[in-house]
């Protein structure tokens, strides 16, 4: 498995079908509605991210501690 280890790309990980319906169902959205990542993008090497999957970015942040983002994968 391929794992990208740099410390300028925050952790990506694909989403399990139930965790992607919670979020949708917690924030009252649609996938059409969240923010896009393409399926080449780098940082999806190696996580066998397929087109509709949800990737739960997390991001260290100064003044947030620990930030989460998530984006919906389109084709590339």
């Amino acid at each position: 498995m391929y794992k990208l280890e740099n410390i300028l790309v925050p952790k990506h990980e694909v989403l399990s079908d139930k965790e992607a319906e919670r979020l949708l169902e917690l924030y009252n959205v649609t996938r059409d509605k969240l923010p896009k990542i393409r399926k080449d993008d780098p940082a999806l090497k190696g996580l066998g991210a397929k087109v509709g999957d949800i990737i739960k970015i997390t991001r260290k942040s100064p003044s947030a501690g620990t930030a989460f983002y998530y984006r919906v994968v389109i084709e590339g």
